[in-house]
């Protein structure tokens, strides 16, 4: 059930809805860096969402500035330990 209300959200999150989340949790990703975590967000949710969650953090890391990659990981942290007894 969980995975469907994950799949309908994602079909209609857009650019602006993830930079605008981003700064309101302090962070400023450039354009490319919009792009790169838009791009996993909408292709690699199920990977984010399970316990396999860190191949995509390292992949970022060549995607993302130090400081974005640190603040967008332990944004993650925070959500995915809150929710993931729903998961």
């Amino acid at each position: 059930m969980y995975e469907m209300l994950v799949k309908n959200y994602l079909k209609n999150l857009t650019k602006n809805d993830l930079i605008y989340f981003a700064l309101k949790n302090n962070i400023n990703l450039n354009d490319n860096e919009v792009d790169y975590v838009y791009q996993c967000i909408k292709t690699r949710y199920q990977e984010l969402l399970s316990d396999n969650y860190l191949n995509v953090f390292l992949d970022g890391k060549s995607h993302l500035t130090e400081i974005n990659y640190q603040k967008l990981y332990e944004l993650y942290k925070f959500y995915y330990n809150k929710y993931k007894g729903l998961l």
